[in-house]
């Protein structure tokens, strides 16, 4: 299941969260974003007991847009404890996307990690 996370309930969704979250920024004009749906779907059964699977649609959701520089989409970030981890900002696998979900669940970081 993918929630859906808007400028309002942001802290509730994903700040608050009791598991990380793996965001998909996407607008209603974007194929590719379409394209990525069932593998959120997929892996959001698949690991949905160890990180919550989130979208956003940026073309209503400014603040958020804003607060992730959203520049390309698709563009999939994962957050937990107050942290952001940039994973793509392409249309992927669900192979590709859950290898890297799975090296950050593990602690792996990445260069760019930043505050919320």
């Amino acid at each position: 299941m993918l929630h859906v996370v808007t400028d309002e309930n942001f802290e509730q969704e994903v700040v608050n969260s009791d598991l990380p979250c793996v965001i998909e920024f996407t607008e209603g004009w974007c194929t590719m974003c379409d394209a990525m749906q069932p593998t959120l779907e997929a892996l959001s059964e698949k690991l949905g007991n160890e990180v919550k699977f989130c979208t956003v649609n940026v073309g209503s959701e400014k603040k958020l847009r804003i607060k992730f520089a959203v520049a390309a989409l698709p563009y999939i970030v994962y957050v937990a404890d107050g942290m952001k981890t940039p994973l793509f900002d392409e249309l992927v696998t669900e192979e590709r996307l859950e290898e890297r979900v799975r090296f950050v669940l593990e602690g792996g970081e990445a260069p760019t990690t930043r505050p919320l």
